[in-house]
């Protein structure tokens, strides 16, 4: 349910979050003790999320208007993203590159991690608004 509430946030309805969390405390208003304590509990929670959300949220717009921020992370995506190339160019067009798998299950992961972080994040569409804003 957290999941669902963050990433409502992040998408902009964070007016059906706060309709949510309305109706957990009318509901708790209309239970007794013991439901009603864990209702307004939950509630509290869930405005703590938000608000989580919401800091978090500016602080990577603000991180994303930074030129040192994409001169950092340019250092470690490009090199995958070439390598990224070679190895589709080379699985399909038959170059006999033989481009090597990264060498430890770790940098797998990391590389798994930034491409994750480009697309999931949002990283990516700041980075084409700062392209494009140019």
């Amino acid at each position: 349910m957290i999941a669902l509430f963050s990433f409502l946030i992040k998408v902009g309805l964070s007016g059906v979050v706060e309709r949510g969390i309305k109706l957990l405390e009318r509901r708790a208003e209309l239970e007794v003790d013991k439901e009603k304590l864990r209702t307004e509990l939950t509630a509290e929670y869930m405005r703590q999320v938000v608000e989580e959300t919401r800091i978090m949220a500016d602080f990577n717009k603000a991180k994303f208007s930074l030129p040192w921020f994409w001169m950092f992370a340019a250092l470690f995506v490009l090199p995958l993203g070439f390598w990224w190339s070679a190895v589709i160019l080379d699985g399909t067009f038959h170059f006999g590159w033989n481009v090597a798998n990264l060498p430890t299950p770790e940098m797998r992961q990391w590389a798994g991690d930034m491409i994750k972080w480009i697309f999931y994040v949002g990283g990516g569409v700041a980075g084409v608004k700062a392209v494009l804003k140019r």
